[in-house]
């Protein structure tokens, strides 16, 4: 796995997983593949892929949007016929629905370059998904796992927290991944919950998360006023002190926040 033909696509944010011993902890954080079908995001030349097969998933479905990447998934596709697909395709695009059955599992090294909007596209259709165990920039993952009154809480902490039981399970280390990125990654574990932990539109939550932590720094009574016009009586019925910044409100407090802003 140290040979590689090709030379990584910034472009794409590609980074391979040089370890198999890493390989082997992220798809046992996923617990059984029997009777699930699987999805994986840039595979690469396919070490972790090779590491899912391993565990006789009913089936799974890679999806590379380097054609290039493509073509050296021939050895495997004919390994394992009728139980491994690739396509070469955009996954920010792709409708998982229409691809694959459920139930869903997802396990991935995920782009750097897209990480973010991904995950956030895989949280607005969350129920599809049995589990998703995820590797991202250990900055992202930090922002996704974030607690109230942290620098890395924000707007994707909010989201991801109340819709999911999430958890960071281990670092791993630049040298680890070729070409050796400038920064750790990590691999969280996403167990999707049965509904919201608290009642909310997610719309107006995310819109209110992301204005106000947009200016982080700034009070609630101010930062509000750039999505209501009704602040004070906001704050008042949210029963919230203005004076607080959006860093020390739990999930709970944005979401009574965002139900309040609806009804005004």
């Amino acid at each position: 796995m140290r040979k590689f033909l090709l030379k990584p696509k910034k472009s794409l944010g590609q980074n391979f997983i040089l370890s198999s011993e890493i390989t082997k902890k992220i798809v046992a954080l996923a617990g059984s593949l029997e009777n699930f079908n699987i999805i994986e995001i840039g595979p690469g030349y396919g070490a972790l892929t090779r590491e899912i097969l391993v565990h006789n998933p009913k089936s799974l479905l890679s999806i590379e949007k380097d054609r290039d990447l493509v073509k050296h998934h021939d050895q495997l596709l004919n390994e394992h016929q009728g139980k491994y697909k690739i396509i070469e395709a955009d996954a920010l695009h792709v409708i998982e629905e229409e691809l694959i059955e459920r139930p869903v599992k997802v396990i991935a090294n995920l782009p750097y370059n897209i990480s973010v909007v991904l995950f956030l596209k895989w949280l607005n259709n969350i129920k599809f998904f049995t589990n998703l165990t995820l590797m991202f920039q250990k900055e992202v993952a930090d922002r996704i796992t974030a607690r109230p009154n942290s620098k890395d809480y924000g707007s994707l902490s909010v989201l991801s927290q109340l819709l999911c039981n999430i958890k960071k399970e281990f670092d791993i280390e630049p040298k680890e991944s070729f070409p050796r990125p400038k920064v750790h990654s990590s691999v969280i574990t996403v167990n999707p919950l049965p509904a919201p932990k608290f009642a909310v539109n997610l719309e107006t939550l995310t819109k209110l998360t992301r204005a106000v932590f947009a200016q982080r720094r700034k009070m609630l009574r101010n930062s509000l006023q750039n999505i209501t016009n009704h602040a004070e009586t906001v704050l008042e019925n949210a029963k919230l002190n203005g004076n607080q910044r959006p860093e020390n409100l739990t999930i709970e407090q944005f979401c009574l926040l965002a139900n309040n802003v609806i009804l005004q």
